[in-house]
């Protein structure tokens, strides 16, 4: 399990949004690639799923992923903004990776509620 960033957490609306401060000092940045470090996406549903945690309580079981999209990379450096809704109805945590006006990642993690 990858460490997570610093991070800032406001409630919005319905949802939440985390501003994560991605330093190069972070492991993540480490192996993946040597000399151009990107977030593995693998990471960013992480990230997601901990957070989404934090932020509205236990989720329940790992269900599976819709709609996923890695659009731009994440590089090193500045802060990242998270942006993450929660549709208890349909045990669904929505997730989008937003620096400035450039969406860099998003989807859907299902879960199966907790017996």
């Amino acid at each position: 399990m990858m460490a997570l960033p610093p991070a800032r957490m406001c409630p919005d609306g319905p949802g939440t949004v985390f501003t994560l401060d991605l330093g190069p000092e972070l492991p993540v940045w480490q192996g993946h690639f040597p000399g151009d470090p990107v977030l593995p996406g693998v990471v960013q549903v992480d990230w997601a799923i901990r957070l989404g945690t934090a932020a509205f309580g236990p989720l329940g079981r790992f269900a599976g992923l819709d709609q996923v999209k890695f659009l731009a990379p994440i590089r090193p450096g500045g802060e990242l903004e998270l942006r993450l809704a929660l549709d208890p109805a349909r045990s669904r945590l929505d997730f989008q990776y937003w620096r400035g006006a450039v969406r860099h990642g998003s989807g859907q993690v299902r879960f199966q509620p907790a017996p």
